[in-house]
């Protein structure tokens, strides 16, 4: 079964119609999380006996001809600020350990009816606000190397993935978690134009700032999610040409040094992609030097306004990181947090005329590979930096610009990947992925 659950989703369907059982797939993902969850910690709750009893109802259907969509028995997890009815969802903070989801989330309703199969949920930084040590489900390891984490928040779902737990899962990014887990696990993670995905049912970070998309194998498997996420027919894919393309480059967005790992990786690709005619655009934006403080002041007090109460009357239901980020938080007042409302307003609306001169824009994700599990901190050159505070820096930026934007690997010799990010103008999602699927087929060498 290890060998089904690399493939494709548009594969699995055409397997479940040639006889594999989906009964027996989803017992596959069940095996791998018995053998090794407790090493990796990437799953913090399992619904076993409900998903086998919905998988032998899908199969029954299969057999008797009928599909409920394109995600028909695909096992899908979920990181636990996802809504599911009659689940726990904890945010991975004592502050909700006795919470139980009255309902699905919309996004999960959404699944449902494209036929997915929910298995469980994934571990994640305590509120998606704390460190990469959770206080009350452990350390997130690498599947790829479990001496290295997967970054954060969305920490179990890009290990959920790449353990073979699951096909896909579902994550939200605030400030980069989709993309900086997956690019840690070699995978490919999505962050939508903000807004299309409904966020009811899913506990906030900070809704100005916050998405939900997918971690998967591929590019096709994450764009199938991302649409039945949101409800939506899967729009037929874009021709892409690639000679002709223009590639922004804007270093403004990411003022930061990167280890010669990532840098190296992303010369030979971009050099690949000149060889079939694409050409590189230098982009200026002024305003990005502004772009890191007012997005954390806006990513601070909306996490602060959606949690100060409850951490308040109940402090030690939460860790100590936790406890600061929302101090400073509290610490900012509501004319701080409508100027950085208004600078982004104007960045974003400058940003457009940026992109004009471009047909998308590809940036590092990370400033080094994955992370060290011990400590969170990676390689730049002779140096040590935070993987997660480098959020920051090199991801937050298409949070706060609203733009689509989609972490996939690069090829490297050995070791741990590398990866880069694509993003597109808002609203264009359907878009980047043909984009992202055309960038694909040119290998670096």
């Amino acid at each position: 079964m290890t060998d089904h659950i690399r493939r494709s989703i548009a594969q699995i369907q055409r397997d479940f119609v040639d006889g594999l059982s989906p009964v027996d797939f989803v017992e596959g993902c069940f095996a791998r999380i018995e053998r090794s969850n407790d090493a990796c910690r990437a799953m913090i709750f399992v619904g076993r006996e409900e998903a086998l009893d919905e998988a032998r109802r899908m199969e029954a259907e299969l057999r008797s001809g009928r599909s409920r969509g394109p995600l028909h028995g695909i096992p899908i997890a979920v990181k636990d600020v996802i809504d599911v009815k009659g689940w726990p969802t904890t945010s991975g903070s004592g502050l909700f350990q006795d919470h139980v989801a009255a309902d699905d989330a919309a996004c999960i309703r959404n699944l449902r009816a494209a036929g997915a199969l929910i298995i469980g949920k994934t571990n994640l930084h305590e509120l998606t606000a704390g460190g990469h040590e959770n206080p009350w489900f452990g350390k997130v390891s690498n599947p790829l190397d479990p001496s290295h984490g997967t970054g954060g928040t969305s920490s179990g779902s890009a290990a959920a993935v790449a353990a073979g737990y699951c096909v896909v899962a579902l994550g939200t990014d605030t400030g980069g978690s989709n993309r900086s887990t997956a690019a840690a696990t070699g995978l490919i993670g999505f962050k939508p134009t903000n807004g299309p995905v409904d966020r009811a049912g899913v506990r906030p970070t900070a809704p100005s700032l916050d998405t939900i998309g997918p971690i998967a194998n591929s590019i096709d498997d994450a764009r199938l999610v991302h649409f039945a996420s949101e409800g939506s027919d899967v729009p037929t894919r874009e021709t892409v040409d690639l000679a002709g393309i223009r590639i922004g480059l804007c270093p403004d967005l990411h003022a930061a040094a990167i280890d010669p790992a990532v840098a190296d990786a992303h010369a030979l690709w971009l050099r690949a992609l000149e060889g079939a005619g694409a050409r590189i655009q230098h982009l200026e934006f002024p305003l990005a030097g502004r772009v890191k403080d007012a997005g954390l002041t806006i990513l601070q007090y909306e996490f602060a306004a959606e949690y100060a109460d409850g951490i308040g009357a109940r402090p030690e239901a939460v860790g100590t990181q936790v406890r600061s980020f929302l101090a400073a938080g509290t610490a900012i007042d509501f004319a701080t947090y409508q100027e950085a409302l208004t600078f982004r307003a104007e960045a974003c609306e400058a940003f457009q005329h940026v992109m004009s001169s471009a047909d998308l824009l590809a940036a590092p994700v990370a400033p080094g590979l994955a992370p060290r599990l011990s400590d969170e901190m990676t390689a730049v050159g002779s140096d040590l930096v935070p993987y997660g505070l480098a959020g920051g820096t090199f991801r937050r930026w298409a949070n706060f610009l609203r733009l689509p934007t989609l972490a996939m690997p690069l090829k490297r010799q050995g070791g741990l990947p590398a990866s880069i990010q694509i993003s597109t103008r808002p609203d264009t999602d359907a878009t980047l992925f043909s984009i992202c699927e055309a960038l694909r087929t040119v290998e670096a060498r």
